[in-house]
């Protein structure tokens, strides 16, 4: 218990630093470090609040960017833009473009024409390509530089995704040597079979890395949380963390919808009689509940051939082929009728139109789930017995 309101992983954090720095000879993270961990499960506190600070330690210059931050930009856009930032605003950068023009004063931007490198250009010609911005970068700072590339799938809908992974991918082979690691990278998703778009297949920028997931929080955060609460409400005397962790459990380990269920249990208005830690998890089960509800409720509103083609999706994951004679047929047995190409294009790109969006499409034809927790409805229904199909 540290009297932080804030759950740290410093351990975690240290061996991942370690590892993608190239400081481990087996087990070496060194080529790129691919991390998925389920929406809302804690990922991005960990990659900013434990991961960069574990870097920094290191002495590396490190990049954070979350692309999920805002979906209307384009990512590639978001990253070009967010290196210049860090160049514009290293002092040794402007001077060493200062001194290569042989200039007292000096001009970036959109008027900086007689620097050597005009971060502005990132992206857009040659001369300012990703690779040489990070080479300035590193040279400029004197330190390895780390991306942490938050939601990394996005870069897959990216118009220039692809071209930005590929540049990734070649700054870091000519960055990095065996003993040297100038470019650490960092890349992670909330879904794993879309960031395994980036590594899984011969056409992918990191084809031959593996996806690694991320631990997800556990008996210790349970712990250390019921130490907060013993401190802050001792009213509540010793607490069971034992049903407070399968309240957890069954909220999928998502802390911040725990912190929900718990804040309905100690307000006395719906505490319904129960013990706080019965509370708890009558609150969490209300939580899936209702979840659950409106996933139904999403689905009963779709056509058949949409509730199909959403079936075989939840069954195939990152296996799915739209258009292939296999998926096809599953597709015309659940609807009773031979279906064809042209219907069920139709019915993924309107369940991609959908706001919130059902359906993923990576700029390679790939589809996914946009929300992994229908899986979750969809396999615990099944498994209850209540799945009632497309009917």
């Amino acid at each position: 218990m540290t009297g932080k309101l804030r759950f740290e992983r410093p351990e975690l954090a240290a061996q991942m630093a370690a590892s993608v720095s190239g400081r481990h000879k087996w087990n070496s993270d060194a080529d790129g470090l691919f991390l998925a961990a389920p929406r809302r499960t804690g990922k991005s506190t960990f990659l900013k609040g434990d991961l960069r600070p574990a870097l920094e330690a290191m002495g590396a210059e490190v990049i954070y960017l979350d692309f999920w931050m805002n979906l209307q930009l384009d990512p590639a856009e978001m990253l070009y833009a967010e290196i210049s930032r860090a160049l514009l605003g290293n002092a040794g950068f402007v001077a060493r473009m200062a001194e290569r023009a042989k200039l007292t004063k000096v001009q970036i931007g959109a008027g900086g024409s007689s620097l050597a490198f005009d971060p502005a250009q990132i992206g857009k010609t040659p001369g300012s390509s990703l690779m040489a911005a990070l080479r300035e970068l590193g040279e400029a700072t004197g330190r390895p530089i780390a991306l942490i590339l938050d939601e990394a799938q996005h870069l897959t809908v990216s118009p220039r995704g692809e071209d930005v992974l590929k540049e990734l991918k070649a700054a870091r082979d000519t960055l990095n040597q065996p003993d040297d690691i100038r470019l650490m990278l960092v890349m992670s998703g909330s879904d794993r079979d879309k960031l395994s778009r980036l590594t899984n297949s011969k056409a992918a920028a990191f084809y031959g890395s593996k996806v690694k997931l991320l631990p997800l929080l556990d008996g210790y955060y349970v712990g250390w949380l019921s130490g907060l609460l013993a401190q802050s409400n001792p009213k509540l005397g010793s607490l069971n963390i034992g049903v407070l962790s399968d309240a957890f459990d069954i909220l999928g380990r998502r802390p911040k919808v725990l912190d929900d269920a718990i804040g309905g249990a100690l307000n006395p208005v719906t505490q319904g009689g129960l013990t706080f830690e019965a509370s708890v998890l009558d609150h969490a089960q209300a939580i899936v509940r209702a979840e659950h509800v409106r996933y139904a409720d999403c689905f009963a509103a779709r056509t058949s051939t949409q509730k199909a083609v959403l079936t075989v999706l939840m069954e195939s994951g990152d296996a799915f082929s739209p258009y292939g004679a296999t998926t096809l047929k599953a597709i015309g047995d659940l609807i009773g009728k031979k279906t064809t190409t042209t219907s069920v294009q139709g019915a993924l790109e309107a369940l991609r139109r959908l706001d919130p969006p059902m359906v993923w499409k990576s700029n390679r034809g790939e589809y996914g789930l946009d929300d992994l927790g229908m899986v979750d409805w969809y396999q615990q229904a099944k498994a209850r017995g209540e799945w009632r199909g497309i009917g």
